[in-house]
């Protein structure tokens, strides 16, 4: 014990030592510290979207898509049978229908607009779009249309077997028909009820009509059909396998498309950052054991006398050896007082700057294919696709994506915080040793008399 103490007194002999020596190793421990960090946010934000993004499959007829194409519907029977392939761990159909004026009691809630007339080919009268679907609540993901899944303002929806004559209207269409929970309009000549008004968060959304798929699959008179679906695989790394294996199945009749290459190549920065903050990582630890030596190696050197003295008075070789590891232990937790608070300041912008540096900053690309979308297939949450002449821009472009990939939360935990303390008691003790070493086996009569 007595020479622990003697080995904590002995960190303060030298004032300006001590503080060059701590400052030091505070800059060391403080950029591992930040690095230490910055590589567990972006190792998360890996891990959470490669679980949530890009594990998505798109199934389409042949052909279709925006607002140009053909194909002909697929059968609702072939495609549910995709279930039963591996790794596919749900299945997403959806039919899309367009209800005319004559088909509908129901109006446009938004004019057709110069835009509007550019794509009809002039002035008319705006069709009423449906959405049959087995799954309510993800038909209609912002994506293209700039909002979000839509959300229940009020009422309820519908599960995803119904096949009642019900359901949800966006709050645009609700308001310009002047519609609310309860009450009815008609649809291929058919009474429906509205049992719940959504909102997704655009204008376009919000203009749709969301109905159970048997329902419309029965009124539109297309029993066992669809026009699209969304495959959902349990993770990043089965999605190549199975979408070959799902093109096999649907042959010619579908196109059959993943987000796995765009998620891929979305998460090329981070990934970069993730190698850069790991070599950083490593070398700063490295940096810090050799200023840690190379500081006791001059400290042992310097006290060559008073470790012989040491010898010469009955101290044991250990007891010296523990002198030096407590005053190297003593510089490190000085510098680690210091360098975990300035690291845990310097996490988050570190983690930012080396973001936005490897391009993480872009924005995704422009328009979003599903299955699930508009006839012809656009919607979000699917496959990310730039029409020719470049990204989209106004109202079109979709840079929700990239943005999510910079939006790094850098977090400290308890585990975090002892095994970065941990790992530096361990270089400070074996860096005390190393230079205490070369030293102490000197016999006391050689050093005193060099001395």
């Amino acid at each position: 014990m007595g020479s622990i103490k003697r080995g904590v007194r002995n960190t303060f002999r030298n004032t300006i030592r001590t503080v060059a020596v701590v400052t030091i190793l505070a800059v060391a421990i403080a950029l591992s510290i930040s690095m230490l960090i910055a590589r567990g946010a972006v190792s998360a934000k890996i891990a959470s979207v490669r679980d949530s993004t890009g594990t998505t499959i798109t199934v389409s007829p042949k052909g279709f898509f925006g607002f140009q194409g053909g194909g002909s519907p697929l059968s609702a029977s072939t495609v549910t049978s995709l279930l039963s392939l591996p790794h596919v761990a749900a299945l997403q159909e959806t039919l899309n229908q367009e209800l005319s004026s004559a088909n509908t009691s129901l109006i446009a809630a938004t004019p057709t607009g110069q835009l509007g007339q550019q794509f009809g080919g002039g002035a008319f009268t705006r069709p009423i779009r449906v959405v049959g679907t087995n799954s309510p609540g993800t038909a209609l993901v912002g994506g293209a249309f700039g909002g979000g899944t839509e959300k229940i303002v009020t009422g309820t929806s519908f599960s995803s077997t119904s096949d009642a004559d019900v359901a949800i209207l966006g709050t645009n269409l609700a308001s310009a028909n002047q519609l609310v929970v309860g009450s009815t309009f008609t649809a291929w000549s058919t009474n429906v009820t509205v049992i719940g008004i959504y909102s997704a968060g655009s204008t376009f959304a919000d203009n749709n009509v969301v109905m159970p798929l048997t329902t419309v699959q029965r009124l539109s008179n297309q029993a066992g059909e669809i026009t699209g679906a969304t495959v959902t695989v349990d993770t990043l790394s089965h999605v190549a396998a199975t979408t070959t294996l799902i093109s096999q199945k649907l042959g010619s009749a579908a196109d059959v498309t993943s987000t796995a290459q765009a998620t891929q190549s979305s998460l090329a920065p981070l990934d970069s950052v993730q190698t850069i903050s790991t070599y950083t990582l490593v070398g700063a630890v490295v940096g810090a054991g050799i200023i840690l030596l190379l500081s006791m190696l001059m400290i042992v050197r310097e006290r060559r006398r008073e470790i012989g003295v040491l010898k010469a008075i009955g101290a044991s070789t250990g007891s010296i050896i523990r002198q030096f590891i407590a005053e190297s232990t003593t510089f490190t937790v000085l510098g680690s007082v210091v360098g975990v608070g300035v690291g845990v300041l310097l996490s988050s912008p570190i983690a930012s700057a080396l973001v936005s540096a490897s391009g993480g900053s872009s924005p995704g690309g422009g328009f979003v294919r599903r299955g699930g979308g508009f006839p012809g297939g656009f919607a979000g949450g699917g496959n990310g696709f730039t029409p020719p002449g470049g990204v989209p821009t106004g109202p079109f472009r979709f840079g929700g994506f990239g943005r999510t990939l910079t939006q790094l939360h850098t977090s400290v935990g308890w585990g975090t915080l002892s095994a970065a303390f941990a790992i530096a008691i361990l270089v400070a003790v074996v860096g005390a040793s190393v230079a205490v070493a070369s030293v102490v086996r000197v016999r006391p009569a050689e050093v005193l008399r060099s001395e």
